[in-house]
């Protein structure tokens, strides 16, 4: 009669993986907490500038006998190293209108399947009130 081996007989039960209890609640309110001290934490807010116009101003201010007569505000013309030349606008203008003429080709042609969508609907409409 055949005898098991010794090996194959297992004196301990085989042991089991346990997942460690997580305490999930505990984490998300500890994020919770972080997350809302950020946010009551106080802020320095600087208040809105107003916003100043592009070109510069020159003020000038006119005095006779050490008072002041007139102040007189205009503006200071740009500077020509940002100006772009005269083939680089007229290009630029014919681009627009290029861009312009195909937005509006699109425009008419989106009216056109507008149109085409509602005239059956119209035409049932008028066949149903003329009835």
């Amino acid at each position: 009669m055949p005898v098991k081996s010794p090996a194959a007989t297992p004196t301990k039960t085989r042991k089991t993986r346990t997942r460690k209890t997580s305490t999930k609640s505990a984490r998300v309110d500890k994020v919770i907490k972080e997350v809302q001290a950020v946010l009551d934490a106080p802020r320095e807010t600087k208040p809105a500038k107003a916003k100043r116009s592009v070109s510069p101003r020159v003020t000038v201010t006119t005095f006779k006998g050490g008072k002041v007569v007139a102040k007189k505000t205009t503006l200071k013309r740009p500077s020509t190293a940002r100006l772009i030349s005269t083939d680089r606008y007229i290009k630029d203008i014919q681009t627009r209108w290029a861009i312009h003429n195909f937005e509006i080709q699109e425009l008419i042609s989106d009216f056109i399947k507008g149109f085409e969508t509602v005239k059956p609907y119209h035409a049932q409409l008028v066949r149903m009130v003329n009835k």
